[in-house]
């Protein structure tokens, strides 16, 4: 069963629009969960914004897209995700809502994740962005839009550019002890899935997951997924255009 909605343009915000792409998934998937009030900034320079409008939307309840089955259980679906690796370049999706508080349980998973976020629950400005790429730290911000080398600045114990993702864990382990450091546990975000890396088991917990890909140029999908006791439920598939 499909639903289609069409003749309906919607421009997007030109100074969203100014953030590189992993930024906007970023800021939404944080509007989604409405957790975090402070503001992120982007972690690249900023590029020209593109006038991307919204031309076409389906809800998709029977069947499949993409080869992505209606009522399939998470963890086939994220193999036939890994599968658009090679034909649409889709290389990450984001999942919302993939938090936690308990740091000694994430262990294994912090290195299959490309972006995590450390806050506290209220959001603050100093809660801490960490991109992980090929298998290391590439960058640290700070929700403020500070570039760091290292968190915290002082101590015997900090995360630096270019140290090891399976090294992540123990380092946060040793900063928590900090009681200056510890606040921002309070919530552990895992938000962009790192689609070369073993499918983890908590993706199935989380209500939605969403990717954006150019089938072609100049044009854009969005696909969300909504699951429902571990199986997908339906897709929202969203289409725009660059008309610049």
């Amino acid at each position: 069963m499909i639903r289609r909605s069409s003749g309906v343009v919607v421009h997007f915000n030109p100074i969203i629009m100014k953030f590189p792409l992993y930024t906007i998934i970023f800021l939404l998937s944080l509007l989604v969960i409405g957790c975090f009030p402070t503001r992120v900034d982007s972690p690249e320079p900023i590029i020209d914004p593109k006038s991307l409008v919204l031309v076409s939307s389906d809800s998709i309840g029977v069947g499949q897209y993409l080869g992505l089955g209606v009522g399939v259980q998470a963890p086939a679906v994220y193999q036939a995700i890994q599968q658009l690796t090679s034909t649409e370049g889709i290389t990450s999706i984001n999942i919302v809502g993939n938090s936690t508080h308990d740091l000694e349980t994430i262990a294994s998973r912090l290195p299959l994740y490309q972006y995590i976020l450390l806050d506290e629950n209220k959001g603050t400005d100093s809660g801490l962005q960490i991109t992980l790429e090929m298998a290391q730290v590439k960058s640290l911000y700070l929700n403020s839009g500070q570039a760091l080398s290292r968190w915290p600045a002082s101590g015997s114990v900090s995360i630096s550019l270019g140290d090891k993702a399976d090294e992540l864990h123990e380092k946060l382990r040793q900063i928590k002890k900090n009681n200056a450091f510890a606040s921002k546990f309070e919530r552990i975000l895992l938000l962009t899935k790192d689609l070369s890396k073993a499918y983890d088991p908590a993706m199935a917990q989380a209500a939605q997951w969403y990717f954006r890909y150019s089938p072609q140029p100049g044009q854009y999908e969005e696909v969300q997924l909504f699951f429902v006791n571990g199986y997908l439920k339906y897709l929202n598939v969203r289409r725009y255009k660059d008309f610049s």
